[in-house]
């Protein structure tokens, strides 16, 4: 679909790929909340990880795991508000795909960060966190000027 002077407007070319990347994200949160934190509360590691005196305490974890699982389900709300957006292609859905951008790369960093300041975290080879890491900068470098100056973007939410 174009517009009378030819340029392209609609779901459609590039603009798939983030809207693809809409889906697939709560999916990882999810599995993510399923598989990394419910064991954490049910087998008891909560209590070992917190209670002060135990071999794995750091006073940095519960504020750590808190952080993780708010962050994972605000980003599961504004996907799935971004998603409806996309769909109706409203006017906003630029500006907060920007910001969902830009919130998620300074949360992944700051949970990097924050993470490594615990020692057993930051003795550990984490390679997950690295590849998390370098997703959250690629995706905000290629997806914050695409939705800032794409034709295609700047058409179909008016």
């Amino acid at each position: 679909m174009t517009t009378e002077n030819g340029d392209p407007r609609g779901l459609g070319g590039w603009l798939i790929l983030p809207l693809i990347g809409l889906f697939v994200l709560p999916i990882r949160f999810v599995a993510s909340l399923i598989n990394d934190f419910l064991p954490i509360f049910q087998e008891g590691y909560w209590e070992i990880l917190t209670t002060p005196g135990t071999e794995a305490y750091h006073h940095l974890w519960a504020p750590l795991i808190t952080f993780e699982i708010v962050g994972n389900a605000f980003f599961i709300i504004f996907d799935i508000i971004l998603v409806f957006l996309f769909f109706t292609k409203s006017h906003r859905l630029p500006t907060l795909m920007i910001a969902f951008l830009s919130l998620n790369l300074l949360f992944v960093v700051s949970d990097f960060f924050f993470a490594n300041l615990i020692p057993a975290v930051a003795a550990e080879s984490d390679p997950e966190s690295v590849k998390e890491l370098g997703r959250a900068i690629i995706g905000a470098m290629i997806w914050i000027p695409y939705f800032l100056v794409s034709k295609r973007v700047k058409n179909t939410f008016v």
